[in-house]
């Protein structure tokens, strides 16, 4: 089954997200967990790989990175590419029965990037999954995975 968390930038879907996974059985999963800078802006992110908390540097602001080859740009921030096939790898090689959570699914997979692959292959496999979009992303998501059966949490 799809879980989906859904709601507008900043309106605390990934916040749901732990909320809802810490009431879960240790399923495994990809959080993205703000960094700020000294001025309490956003500077970045981090992936965590949930339950092991692991953490890999994973977005952080286009200026900071020399070279855009190892990532990709999307508005204001640098994606490092290497971040998420770490975690497509930790999320494929746990155990096939263990739900998969996804915090968040956005521009980069519509655009067949970012974790593109890892969704369709947990969806094509009808493995549980729970992921966080913006409101404004979800009827293109649902389209672009062919989703017809989901919850809305």
């Amino acid at each position: 089954m799809v879980h989906i968390i859904t709601g507008d930038i900043h309106s605390g879907k990934s916040t749901r997200f732990l909320n809802l996974y810490s009431q879960g059985n240790r399923e495994v999963g990809l959080y993205a967990k703000k960094l700020y800078s000294p001025d309490q802006t956003i500077a970045g992110y981090n992936l965590v790989l949930l339950p092991i908390m692991d953490e890999i540097p994973f977005i952080c602001l286009k200026e900071s990175v020399a070279s855009h080859g190892d990532y990709y740009m999307q508005g204001r921030f640098a994606f490092w590419k290497e971040a998420f096939k770490k975690g497509e790898d930790y999320i494929l090689g746990s155990p096939s029965e263990k739900a998969v959570w996804i915090d968040e699914v956005g521009g980069l997979e519509l655009k067949g990037l970012g974790f593109d692959f890892l969704l369709r292959t947990l969806i094509d496999s009808h493995r549980d999954v729970t992921f966080t979009v913006r409101t404004s992303l979800l009827k293109s998501v649902l389209d672009r995975y062919n989703i017809t059966e989901y919850i809305l949490l």
